[in-house]
């Protein structure tokens, strides 16, 4: 997210920074759709006669996807060389799916390239899945599995019963390619961002240190809550400071986070509660407000002050410590009114915008 002195102040702007909300391995969709909307934007600014020429920035979410899962199938398939008898299993949660049709476009893409997917709930995989006790290989009915390519299981609720925790097992040592490992998830936990936003930490995974110091200016004041004196120096900073700050468990996707005179709450309850350390404090953003019109259904809403989110989506794939993969493959911008914390598209918080660089002046 784009952070400013002054929201309010158009000169605030130039003088603004990059920083980093948080990132996203499982709970990640939109993708697909972020690229459709993009080529439709341009569409429309063409219809009006806007030069949209120098809009040459490329977006290839969905084949980016679609690529780094074949990816993993190929690096499955030359070892086992079990040709189209295994697929690639996109693993879903129970209940309504408000993200189906985002999912389906990269099976479809996956589909068109050659490569067998198939979509089950982690209830059929606890209830019907098999692991080949000599080679490792997982089965489920007559599909040999080559990638796991997961949509839910990144949260606490996902897992209904003991039987999904142990079948969330079977899946990470089996031979299968799982998306994400669970050494990839676990680094998505709140506690590892807070880590690398140190730079004794960082640099040890950067390539100078102009690299460490560009990333650590994408990194807001992170602070942690342990049971000592400086996580209650950091608890009393947001309970006297709440809407300066953001409690965040170590959840991924939305809804989890606590704001305001809610967050304050929290940690007055948490007091002396080993529990605290399981939340991070982290400095909130003070994105520009522009003015703005959403369509929804068909209809435009009145002008509204906005707020925009800027991400992007990557690629990464290793293969016994080696690193297969990596590479950025199109942004996302949502854009929410001033007034919403949370930030999602699929619950009708926010809606998918479009980026257009352009080249600025020095001066």
């Amino acid at each position: 997210m784009y952070a400013t002195p002054d929201p309010a102040s158009e000169e605030a702007y130039l003088h603004g920074q990059f920083k980093l909300v948080e990132y996203n391995f499982i709970a990640s969709s939109l993708g697909p759709l972020t690229e459709g909307v993009y080529h439709y934007h341009r569409t429309v600014l063409n219809k009006v006669n806007v030069d949209t020429s120098q809009f040459n920035h490329k977006v290839n979410t969905l084949r980016g996807y679609s690529e780094g899962l074949r990816t993993g199938y190929e690096l499955y398939n030359t070892k086992y060389k079990c040709g189209r008898r295994c697929v690639v299993v996109l693993v879903d949660d129970d209940g309504p799916q408000f993200n189906y049709f985002d999912q389906q476009l990269i099976l479809n893409a996956l589909e068109s390239s050659g490569v067998p997917t198939i979509r089950y709930t982690a209830q059929y995989i606890v209830d019907n899945g098999v692991v080949d006790a000599v080679d490792g290989r997982y089965f489920i009915d007559e599909n040999e599995v080559a990638v796991f390519y997961f949509r839910t299981m990144y949260d606490p609720s996902h897992f209904k019963s003991p039987d999904f925790w142990r079948a969330r097992r079977d899946m990470e040592f089996s031979a299968a390619v799982t998306v994400p490992c669970v050494r990839h998830q676990i680094v998505n936990m709140k506690l590892f961002q807070m880590l690398l936003s140190q730079k004794n930490v960082l640099e040890k995974y950067t390539s100078s240190p102009k690299a460490t110091e560009d990333i650590l200016r994408l990194f807001c004041d992170t602070l942690p809550l342990n049971l000592n004196e400086e996580g209650d120096i950091n608890a009393q900073l947001g309970i006297d400071n709440p809407d300066n700050y953001v409690l965040k468990p170590q959840r991924e996707g939305g809804g989890h986070n606590l704001w305001d005179q809610e967050m304050k709450e929290k940690l007055l309850s948490l007091a002396g509660d080993p529990a605290r350390a399981q939340f991070i404090l982290m400095k909130k953003i003070t994105p520009p407000v522009l003015k703005n019109k959403f369509v929804r259904r068909g209809i435009m809403s009145e002008e509204l002050d906005t707020v925009s989110e800027f991400g992007y989506y990557s690629v990464y794939c290793t293969s016994v410590g080696n690193v297969v993969q990596n590479q950025v493959v199109g942004p996302l911008i949502r854009t929410k009114s001033a007034t919403e914390n949370e930030g999602g598209v699929a619950v009708g918080i926010s809606a998918i915008d479009s980026p257009f660089f352009v080249q600025c002046s020095e001066s």
